[in-house]
Protein backbone atom coordinates (compact mmCIF):
# COMPACT_ATOMS: atom_id res chain seq x y z
CA UNK A 1 0.00 0.00 0.00
CA UNK A 2 1.33 3.43 -0.97
CA UNK A 3 1.85 6.19 1.52
CA UNK A 4 -0.30 9.00 0.11
CA UNK A 5 0.93 11.57 2.66
CA UNK A 6 4.54 11.08 1.62
CA UNK A 7 3.64 11.58 -2.05
CA UNK A 8 1.78 14.82 -1.25
CA UNK A 9 4.81 16.18 0.59
CA UNK A 10 7.00 15.36 -2.38
CA UNK A 11 4.63 17.10 -4.78
CA UNK A 12 4.59 20.47 -3.03
CA UNK A 13 3.61 23.27 -5.34
CA UNK A 14 5.89 26.24 -5.60
CA UNK A 15 3.34 29.00 -6.15
CA UNK A 16 5.85 31.68 -7.04
CA UNK A 17 7.40 29.47 -9.72
CA UNK A 18 3.95 28.61 -11.03
CA UNK A 19 2.94 32.30 -11.27
CA UNK A 20 6.16 33.15 -13.11
CA UNK A 21 5.59 30.31 -15.56
CA UNK A 22 2.01 31.47 -16.18
CA UNK A 23 3.22 35.01 -16.91
CA UNK A 24 5.87 33.63 -19.26
CA UNK A 25 3.25 31.55 -21.05
CA UNK A 26 0.98 34.60 -21.40
CA UNK A 27 3.85 36.64 -22.87
CA UNK A 28 4.75 33.86 -25.31
CA UNK A 29 1.13 33.61 -26.46
CA UNK A 30 1.05 37.38 -26.96
CA UNK A 31 4.30 37.27 -28.99
CA UNK A 32 2.99 34.48 -31.21
CA UNK A 33 -0.35 36.20 -31.73
CA UNK A 34 -2.37 33.51 -29.98
CA UNK A 35 -5.53 35.03 -28.60
CA UNK A 36 -6.39 34.10 -25.07
CA UNK A 37 -10.06 33.24 -24.78
CA UNK A 38 -11.54 34.77 -21.70
CA UNK A 39 -15.05 34.48 -20.34
CA UNK A 40 -17.19 37.51 -19.63
CA UNK A 41 -16.75 37.35 -15.88
CA UNK A 42 -13.03 36.74 -16.10
CA UNK A 43 -12.67 39.62 -18.57
CA UNK A 44 -14.67 41.96 -16.33
CA UNK A 45 -12.57 41.11 -13.28
CA UNK A 46 -9.24 41.45 -15.11
CA UNK A 47 -10.27 44.76 -16.72
CA UNK A 48 -11.37 46.07 -13.31
CA UNK A 49 -7.95 45.33 -11.82
CA UNK A 50 -6.15 46.80 -14.85
CA UNK A 51 -8.12 50.04 -14.52
CA UNK A 52 -7.56 50.13 -10.77
CA UNK A 53 -3.82 49.62 -11.18
CA UNK A 54 -3.52 52.35 -13.81
CA UNK A 55 -5.73 54.83 -11.94
CA UNK A 56 -3.93 57.87 -10.67
CA UNK A 57 -4.00 58.40 -6.89
CA UNK A 58 -6.07 61.40 -5.82
CA UNK A 59 -4.72 63.67 -3.06
CA UNK A 60 -7.43 64.38 -0.46
CA UNK A 61 -7.66 66.08 2.90
CA UNK A 62 -7.92 63.26 5.41
CA UNK A 63 -10.09 65.13 7.94
CA UNK A 64 -12.56 66.30 5.29
CA UNK A 65 -12.81 62.78 3.85
CA UNK A 66 -13.46 61.29 7.30
CA UNK A 67 -16.08 63.94 8.16
CA UNK A 68 -17.84 63.40 4.84
CA UNK A 69 -17.76 59.63 5.40
CA UNK A 70 -19.24 59.95 8.88
CA UNK A 71 -22.03 62.37 7.99
CA UNK A 72 -22.81 61.59 4.33
CA UNK A 73 -21.20 58.19 3.89
CA UNK A 74 -24.51 56.36 3.72
CA UNK A 75 -25.21 58.18 0.45
CA UNK A 76 -21.64 58.26 -0.88
CA UNK A 77 -20.59 61.84 -0.16
CA UNK A 78 -17.00 60.86 0.57
CA UNK A 79 -16.77 58.88 -2.67
CA UNK A 80 -17.93 61.89 -4.70
CA UNK A 81 -15.28 63.98 -2.89
CA UNK A 82 -12.68 61.37 -3.87
CA UNK A 83 -13.82 61.71 -7.52
CA UNK A 84 -15.05 58.12 -7.60
CA UNK A 85 -18.28 58.99 -9.36
CA UNK A 86 -19.48 55.49 -10.21
CA UNK A 87 -19.02 54.15 -6.70
CA UNK A 88 -20.61 57.28 -5.24
CA UNK A 89 -23.61 56.83 -7.50
CA UNK A 90 -23.86 53.19 -6.42
CA UNK A 91 -23.87 54.27 -2.76
CA UNK A 92 -26.56 56.85 -3.56
CA UNK A 93 -28.78 54.42 -5.46
CA UNK A 94 -28.52 51.75 -2.76
CA UNK A 95 -28.57 54.02 0.30
CA UNK A 96 -31.95 52.60 1.38
CA UNK A 97 -30.54 49.05 1.64
CA UNK A 98 -27.72 49.61 4.11
CA UNK A 99 -25.10 49.08 1.42
CA UNK A 100 -23.67 52.55 1.92
CA UNK A 101 -23.43 52.28 5.70
CA UNK A 102 -21.57 48.97 5.63
CA UNK A 103 -19.16 50.07 2.92
CA UNK A 104 -18.59 53.43 4.59
CA UNK A 105 -17.45 51.59 7.71
CA UNK A 106 -15.02 49.63 5.54
CA UNK A 107 -13.84 52.86 3.89
CA UNK A 108 -13.22 54.38 7.33
CA UNK A 109 -11.25 51.32 8.41
CA UNK A 110 -9.05 51.83 5.34
CA UNK A 111 -8.54 55.61 5.58
CA UNK A 112 -8.08 56.10 9.34
CA UNK A 113 -4.79 54.16 9.66
CA UNK A 114 -3.31 55.79 6.52
CA UNK A 115 -0.65 58.34 7.47
CA UNK A 116 -1.20 61.87 6.22
CA UNK A 117 1.57 64.27 5.27
CA UNK A 118 2.30 67.51 7.15
CA UNK A 119 -0.61 69.26 5.39
CA UNK A 120 -3.12 66.52 6.21
CA UNK A 121 -3.18 65.17 2.64
CA UNK A 122 -3.52 61.47 1.94
CA UNK A 123 -3.47 59.67 -1.43
CA UNK A 124 -6.42 57.47 -2.27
Amino acid sequence: MRDVRKEKKDEKLDLVKMALLEEELKELKKEQGIKIKEGRLSHAVSSFFERRDTREAVPLEKKKYILLAVFTGWMGGHRFYARQWKVGLLYLLLCWSGFGIVNTMIDLMVIIPKPADEHGIVLI
